[in-house]
């Protein structure tokens, strides 16, 4: 049976959107000039610095929980699984409510990957990247009763925009979410489009970050 990878990442480039808590992200490139008995060897050595939640990442519940599991203290297997991706295309700073995620096709099932398609990914270098759709409170208490494995946007979180927050905002998505041990992938990549309103195979496998509460991802579909 043939399959098929699909790439549901987005790249990573200095000055790639974040919130302003993740610092500056900054990538440059040692040219090195070494002298062998074979002739001048030139290799390159990229440097990253960036905090773990930039570009496509995944949230471990230690993110938001005092004392919960960091990034490195989950079985593999917790990565790959079965996910369905939904198209829930929107404009603007609006939500996406438990009632639309109740009556989705295909349907959420338990131990799910749910992976939301905005329709924001094409934008992530453009300003309006930063004034993006979100999850309603009844919209993550119902992926807590269904018993999801992971959720996944392709924006910069699936809470209220950072710019859009009134003051004493509590992050009332992550908190249900990671709360219940349900992780949270972030930046997710145009790649869904391929395979909007699917149930897929997907792996999301992280650094292993010892205490890390996020790390970077290349999260891909694979479809048989």
């Amino acid at each position: 049976m043939v399959k098929k990878w699909v790439d549901l990442s987005q790249p990573l480039f200095n000055g790639m959107p974040r919130v302003s808590a993740h610092g500056d992200v900054t990538f440059w490139v040692d040219q090195l000039s070494i002298q062998t008995q074979s002739g001048v060897l030139e290799p390159r050595i990229t440097h990253i610095e960036m905090a773990a939640h930039v570009g496509s990442h995944i949230d471990a519940a230690a993110h938001f929980v005092p004392g919960a599991k960091t990034i490195d203290q989950y079985a593999p297997d917790r990565f790959v699984g079965p996910a369905v991706v939904l198209d829930v295309r929107r404009d603007g700073v609006v939500t996406v409510t438990a009632e639309e995620l109740r009556n989705a096709e295909p349907a959420i099932q338990p131990g799910d990957m749910v992976l939301l398609y905005f329709g924001y990914a094409d934008l992530f270098r453009d300003e309006a990247y930063s004034s993006h759709p979100y999850l309603s409170d009844d919209a993550a208490d119902f992926l807590v009763e269904r018993g999801i494995n992971i959720l996944g946007t392709d924006t910069l979180t699936p809470d209220m925009p950072a710019v859009h927050r009134p003051p004493g905002f509590d992050w009332p998505v992550h908190r249900r979410l990671l709360g219940h041990d349900i992780l949270v992938i972030e930046n997710l990549g145009p790649g869904l489009k391929e395979i909007l309103n699917t149930r897929v195979t997907v792996a999301t496998v992280p650094f292993r970050i010892e205490g890390g509460d996020a790390s970077p991802i290349t999260p891909f579909a694979i479809i048989e």
